[in-house]
């Protein structure tokens, strides 16, 4: 066992996004830290991902000639989640960004790069940031290094953790094999949501009941329900991601800019259903209402030379999702779909991206008309990650019911409730990550008093 004596600054429950940022953002303050995981050699939510995270104003934005602020990301999420959006948090989080990402380049020397090529619906200007390729292998990679080069960072991987008790000074934490016992002044939930417990998802998002979860596999509420368990408030918890380009099987998708480049979907009979560019999170449950709960979505040679930074189509591409056809007869008797119908729809959207008619769906972006070759894929909707989660405060301090704070306590990350979102369609893309890290900054800022 562990010296009963032994303690730390912070105690983090969950190694993924948030809980990797708050370690590396506290032991640099000169906080010591304890990271528990009781699943971190198993994929996790950023693992899986696509790396994005916006950071409006950034000084890597601003040299690539971008205008931009944390005020206008504020407004992109308003208008795209509306009365939606958690006002608790967002605030603060589209200030903490760009400071987070100055942070990562300066102190950490972290391999973050503005993405001038990586566009997202809903997003007025281009503002992701990533590692270059953008992915969330990568960036999860370069930050499991750091933490690990940290001296101040002690990982307790693979153990399951025993009881988890606030006391009058800070939190106790033990394994369920006694191989530890800490005492922490401070305490970060950091786990998961509840995408990986059909008992929850069928009783908070009934609509994504049995739906393909495209997420990790060990996000099963467990942290969700152990702040319950202190008392602390629920919110958002319909809220979530959907992922409207997910491959068949959900081991690879396309990514969420191929339709601001130009793309289209058809259901199986050859129709467009939707307005591409809704957004990948709502485009999934209407995806997943076509027959086979498929689409095949069209682009060509062009757009798929723009997407050399896209880690999430060149994973498809490498898996066989891709379908290359020279002409639109071939492209039809490769994927079954009627060839008079893929036709019409290529007709129809390029009379709407050269202006001459208005698409009756709705869609107001078409960035250009293709040309053969041709490329496609078979996608459907998944559940990526939940949304709903422990209520916090601006600086991620865990709140009971009647908004008071619960000492020694935060969270962030899955088991926080989100920016935004009651069902799919609130969901901006890039909230997650930017959810996740900005409350880490925020937590480790006020623990430290900054």
């Amino acid at each position: 066992m562990r010296d009963t004596n032994s303690s730390t600054d912070l105690a983090i429950l969950g190694a993924g996004a948030a809980g990797m940022m708050a370690a590396l953002c506290a032991a640099r303050r000169g906080l010591s830290v304890m990271l528990f995981d009781p699943h971190f050699s198993h994929p996790n939510n950023l693992s899986v991902s696509g790396g994005l995270f916006p950071a409006a104003g950034s000084r890597l934005q601003a040299a690539a000639g971008v205008a931009d602020q944390p005020r206008r990301w504020l407004d992109d999420l308003r208008l795209f989640a509306g009365e939606s959006v958690n006002e608790r948090i967002a605030p603060a989080i589209a200030e903490s960004l760009p400071r987070l990402v100055e942070f990562l380049v300066d102190q950490c020397a972290a391999p973050i790069r503005f993405l001038p090529d990586v566009a997202g619906p809903g997003h007025s200007v281009t503002r992701f940031h990533s590692v270059e390729p953008a992915s969330g292998r990568g960036l999860h990679a370069w930050l499991r290094q750091a933490i690990q080069e940290t001296p101040a960072i002690e990982c307790i991987a693979d153990m399951p953790i025993g009881p988890v008790t606030p006391t009058a000074s800070g939190i106790s934490l033990e394994s369920a094999a006694s191989e530890y016992r800490v005492r922490a002044r401070h305490l970060l939930l950091a786990g998961g949501g509840f995408g990986g417990n059909p008992a929850m998802v069928a009783r908070f998002i009934p609509e994504m009941t049995g739906a393909l979860h495209s997420g990790a596999a060990t996000n099963d509420g467990s942290v969700i329900t152990l702040a319950t368990q202190w008392g602390a408030a629920l919110a958002g918890m319909d809220g979530y991601q959907g992922q409207g380009h997910a491959n068949p099987g959900g081991k690879t998708r396309l990514g969420m800019s191929l339709p601001t480049m130009g793309a289209v979907m058809l259901n199986r009979d050859g129709l467009r259903f939707v307005r591409e560019d809704l957004g990948p999170s709502a485009l999934a449950a209407h995806v997943l209402a076509q027959p086979g709960q498929v689409a095949l979505e069209i682009f060509d040679q062009h757009i798929e030379a723009q997407l050399g930074n896209h880690s999430a189509y060149l994973d498809a591409r490498a898996a066989g999702h891709i379908v290359a056809a020279d002409t639109v007869s071939e492209l039809a008797s490769l994927t079954g779909v009627p060839v008079a119908r893929i036709e019409q729809a290529l007709r129809d959207t390029a009379r709407y991206a050269a202006g001459i008619d208005t698409d009756p769906l709705g869609r107001r972006g078409f960035a250009r008309i293709m040309h053969s070759p041709y490329r496609a894929s078979w996608v459907t909707g998944s559940l990526a990650h939940t949304q709903g989660g422990v209520v916090t405060d601006e600086c991620a301090r865990v709140l009971d019911a009647q908004d008071r704070v619960i000492p020694f306590l935060y969270a962030a990350g899955g088991c926080a409730a989100g920016l935004s979102g009651h069902g799919g369609d609130g969901y901006l893309p890039g909230n997650g990550l930017a959810q996740s890290f900005g409350l880490a900054w925020l937590a480790v800022s006020a623990m430290v008093g900054a």
